[in-house]
C-alpha cells in the first residue's frame, strides 16, 4: 500500500520536460477543446517497421474543466454508447475481462480477480500487475506497477483495500518511472513460430506478437495520454507488440508511466467531433473485419474524459426546500421582479433580440394530474378506506374537477400577465431595438396556450413600442423554430445519434431510493395505502401525477384553486421535485437532436439581421421540454454536464429554470459607430438573468463575440445532428 501511495506523491513532485510529436509527415494534430489535443499517426512506423494507424489523446490535467470518469456496465456495451451516455469528450476501452482484473468504480468494487488463474503460467494473474487509479473527482489520476511480484491473494487484498474511488488493473506495465519495462517484457529474439508454441493467453504470446493495442500514460508534468493502435490490417495498420508500443510511446511522448490496457478487438476510441459523424469512433475496430468504424465490441469497462461543472450549485436542495414555488419544478411560476444587468461595453448598444419563450401559466396539460388521484379517492370512499383528510380532499378535488374539467392546458390569467410583463421589460431594457423602423416577427407552436401567450406578448410589444412593425404567425413552416420535436408532424425534423440515458436506475427505482417514506403521504388520505394504490405504478402513475397536481395549483386563479399544503410537507415536496427532475432528464435528452434546429434558426436569423442592419426581434413561443433541450444543447450554466452520481444531478440540472413563461433572450449589441475590427457582441438572458455558454470564454463579463459564439453553437449542434 505504501508503494501505491508514494507513486502519486512522486507524480506530483517530479517535473520533467516531455516530448510532443511534431505535426507533419505521418502526424496530424487537432485541438478538441482547451486542454485536450488529438493526434493521429498514419504511415510507416520505423520502430515496428510496419504501416500503422495510431490515435492519441493528450489531456492536460491542470485544466480544471475536465475529469477522468471510470465506467462499469454489467451487461456490456460498445464504447460509442458509453461515449454518448456520459456526454464525453473522449471515450476509450479499458480493462480486460473481469475474471482477471480488479475494477473499482465510484467507490464500489465490481471485480477483484475472482479467478485464481487466467491460465497456468508463472504469473497466474499477469493482467493485474499494473493499475490506473483516480480519486472521486477524477482529476487526480495515477498509474503504478502496483501488483508486481504479488501472489494472487496478495493482489486481491491489496486492491480491495486501495484508498482510491476508481481503479482498473491491467498489464503489462510499459513504462515505470521512465524505465521502458515493456521493451523487455518478452524475449525479443523469439521467432513467430516460437510464439505459436505458447497458449494465446500466455503473457509471452499475448504481448509478444502484434495486435491492436490500447494504452494509457502519464507524463511528469501531469498530462494524461490515451492510445488506440489499430491492427490486423495488412498493409494498412499491422498492430504492435508490447515492446514496439513501449518504444513508440517513449519516443514521441516520453511519459513517466504507461500501462497497456485491453486490446485486440476491444481497442476503440471515440473523440468528440472526430471520426464517424454518428458514433465519433476514430479508429477502426476489428469486430466486423472491415476497415471502417463499425466493428465495435461490447465491453464492461471504459475510460471517459468528461466536462466538469465549473460552478455546481451545491446548495440546490436547501434552495428548493426553502421555496415552495421552486419545488414545483416545471410548474414554478415566473419571477416578475427586476434583475441586475451588466452594462454593455463602451460604444455598444442593443439593437436586436432573438428569443425563445415557453407559454405562460396554465391548467395541467393532462387530465391525469387530477383524475388519477380522484379515481383513487372515489374507490377508497366506496371501500371505506378514506381518512378524515381523505374525505375532505375528495370533496375539494371533486368540486375542482367539476368546474375545470374542460380547461386542461388552457392559459390562465397569470400566464397572460407573465408575457405582458416580459414583453414590456424587453422594450424598456433595449429601446434601440424597438424604435422607429424596427421589425418584430413572432412565431408559435400549434399549441393553443402557446399561441395565446404569443398574442399577449406581441400586444404588449405593440403597446409599448408603437413605432415597431409587429407580425405574428403560426404554421407548418414555423415548426423548426418553435416545436421541432413534433415527431411525425414535422417533415423537416433533424435526425441524429441515439440518446442514451446516463444513469442505470429507472425513475421508479430512483424514487423508491430517494423517497423511501412515500407511504407517509398516502397514509394521510387512505387507511390502507396498498389497497388504494392497487395495480397502479407507484411512481409513474400515482406520485408523478400527484406532484403535478400540487405544483400546478400555483398557476391557477385563487378563486378556483384549493389548498393542497396538507397533502405533502415541504420536505416531501422537495423530494418529489428531485424525483421529477431525474425523470425529466430521461425524457428530454432525446430532444437535443430535433431542437438543435432552433439554435440553427437563431444563427441564421441573426446573421441575416446583422448583415441587413435590421433592428427588432425574432420571437418564438413553445414549451418547457424545448427550453430544457436548448439549455442542454448550448450547455447553459453546465446544463450538459452530467455528474457520475445521479444524486448530484440537481447541482447542474434544475427543472425550475424552465418555469412557466420562461424565456431565453439572445441580446445582440452592435457598435454605435462602425469601426474596423469591432464585431457584434451577444449576451444571453435566462428569465432575465445573465447566464454563460458552457466553457466558452466571454469577451467581457457576460458578453460574447458573435463570431466565437456562432462557432461554439455550431460545434454544439454537430454533437446531436447527423
Amino acid at each position: 500500500m505504501k508503494r501505491f501511495i508514494l507513486a502519486i506523491a512522486a507524480l506530483i513532485l517530479c517535473a520533467a520536460v516531455w516530448a510532443q510529436p511534431q505535426e507533419g509527415g505521418p502526424w496530424t494534430k487537432t485541438r478538441i477543446v482547451d486542454g485536450i489535443t488529438y493526434y493521429e499517426f498514419r504511415g510507416l512506423d520505423d520502430i515496428s517497421g510496419a504501416p500503422q494507424e495510431i490515435f492519441v489523446i493528450d489531456w492536460d490535467m491542470s485544466n480544471p474543466s475536465y475529469a477522468l470518469r471510470y465506467t462499469w456496465t454489467a451487461d456490456m456495451t460498445v464504447t460509442s454508447s458509453v461515449f454518448r451516455r456520459e456526454n464525453a469528450v473522449v471515450a476509450l476501452n479499458a480493462a480486460y475481462e473481469p475474471e482477471s482484473v480488479a475494477v473499482k468504480v465510484g467507490g464500489h468494487m465490481y471485480s477483484c480477480m475472482p479467478k485464481d488463474t487466467v491460465m497456468t503460467t508463472p504469473v497466474p494473474n499477469w493482467k493485474s500487475e499494473g493499475a490506473v487509479f483516480a480519486d472521486a473527482t477524477g482529476q487526480n489520476v495515477g498509474i503504478a506497477f502496483a501488483g508486481k511480484g504479488m501472489s494472487i491473494q496478495e493482489q486481491r487484498e491489496f486492491y480491495a483495500s486501495a484508498p482510491w474511488d476508481n481503479l482498473f488493473t491491467s498489464a503489462p506495465m510499459l513504462i515505470d518511472d521512465f524505465n521502458p519495462v515493456g521493451a523487455f517484457y518478452v524475449d525479443s529474439t523469439l521467432t513467430a513460430e516460437q510464439f505459436k508454441e505458447y497458449n494465446y493467453e500466455d503473457p509471452v504470446r499475448h504481448q509478444g506478437v502484434r495486435h491492436p493495442r490500447t494504452a494509457v500514460a502519464i507524463t511528469a508534468d501531469n498530462h494524461f495520454l490515451m492510445f488506440a493502435v489499430d491492427g490486423r490490417k495488412k498493409g494498412i495498420s499491422e498492430g504492435m507488440s508490447a515492446r514496439e508500443l513501449t518504444r513508440f510511446i517513449e519516443r514521441y511522448f516520453h511519459p513517466r508511466y504507461a500501462l497497456n490496457m485491453d486490446g485486440g478487438g476491444s481497442t476503440t476510441m471515440c473523440v468528440r467531433g472526430q471520426g464517424d459523424p454518428q458514433t465519433h469512433v476514430v479508429n477502426y475496430p476489428t469486430g466486423n473485419k472491415k476497415h471502417d468504424h463499425a466493428g465495435e465490441r461490447r465491453l464492461f469497462s471504459h475510460f471517459c474524459i468528461v466536462e466538469v461543472p465549473q460552478n455546481p450549485r451545491t446548495d440546490v436542495r436547501e434552495e428548493v426546500l426553502s421555496d415552495w414555488n421552486k419545488c414545483s419544478g416545471l410548474d414554478c411560476v415566473y419571477d416578475m421582479s427586476p434583475k441586475p444587468a451588466t452594462a454593455a461595453p463602451k460604444g455598444y448598444e442593443a439593437t436586436y433580440v432573438s428569443h425563445y419563450g415557453r407559454h405562460g401559466s396554465r391548467y395541467a396539460y393532462t387530465a391525469k394530474a387530477y383524475t388519477i388521484l380522484l379515481g383513487m379517492l372515489r374507490e377508497a370512499e366506496e371501500a371505506e378506506n378514506l381518512t378524515p383528510y381523505g374525505v375532505e380532499l375528495l370533496s375539494r378535488l371533486s368540486e375542482f374537477w367539476a368546474n375545470n374539467e374542460y380547461r386542461m392546458g388552457d392559459l390562465t390569467p397569470l400566464g397572460w400577465q407573465q408575457h405582458q410583463y416580459i414583453a414590456k421589460t424587453m422594450v424598456e431594457s433595449f429601446p434601440k431595438a424597438f424604435g422607429k423602423g424596427s421589425v418584430v416577427d413572432a412565431a408559435s407552436s400549434p399549441s393553443t396556450r402557446s399561441i395565446v401567450s404569443m398574442a399577449s406578448f406581441v400586444s404588449a410589444i405593440s403597446r409599448n413600442a408603437p413605432k415597431a412593425d409587429v407580425y405574428a404567425h403560426q404554421g407548418m413552416l414555423d415548426v423548426q423554430a418553435t416545436r421541432p420535436n413534433q415527431g411525425g408532424h414535422n417533415p423537416f425534423r433533424y435526425k441524429g445519434p441515439e440518446s442514451v440515458f446516463p444513469y442505470a436506475e429507472s425513475s421508479e427505482e430512483f424514487f423508491l431510493r430517494r423517497f423511501p417514506s412515500y407511504s407517509d403521504v398516502l397514509e394521510r388520505m387512505f387507511k390502507d395505502p396498498v389497497k388504494a394504490v392497487g395495480s397502479r405504478k407507484i411512481y409513474d402513475e400515482v406520485f408523478f401525477n400527484l406532484y403535478m397536481l400540487v405544483g400546478g395549483m400555483n398557476s391557477i386563479p385563487e378563486e378556483v384553486r384549493f389548498d393542497v399544503s396538507g397533502l405533502v410537507t415541504p420536505e416531501e415536496y422537495a423530494l418529489l421535485w428531485e424525483c421529477d427532475n431525474y425523470e425529466r432528464l430521461r425524457e428530454y435528452l432525446k430532444y437535443r437532436t430535433s431542437c438543435s434546429s432552433i439554435v440553427q434558426d437563431v444563427i441564421d436569423k441573426a446573421d441575416a439581421r446583422l448583415e441587413s442592419g435590421s433592428r427588432g426581434a425574432d420571437l418564438r413561443f413553445g414549451h418547457d421540454h424545448v427550453v430544457m433541450a436548448l439549455l442542454m444543447i448550448m450547455d447553459i450554466d453546465d446544463f450538459a454536464k452530467y455528474p457520475a452520481n445521479p444524486d448530484d444531478l440537481v447541482q447542474v440540472f434544475q427543472t425550475f429554470r424552465s418555469c412557466m413563461a420562461t424565456n431565453l433572450q439572445f441580446v445582440f449589441y452592435t457598435p454605435k459607430k462602425c469601426k474596423s475590427g469591432e464585431e457584434p457582441l451577444v449576451k444571453l438572458l435566462l428569465n432575465g438573468e445573465e447566464v454563460r455558454f458552457g466553457s466558452l470564454k466571454p469577451y467581457d463579463g457576460p458578453y460574447y463575440r458573435w463570431s466565437e459564439l456562432k462557432d461554439y453553437l455550431l460545434s454544439r449542434i454537430a454533437l446531436f445532428v447527423d
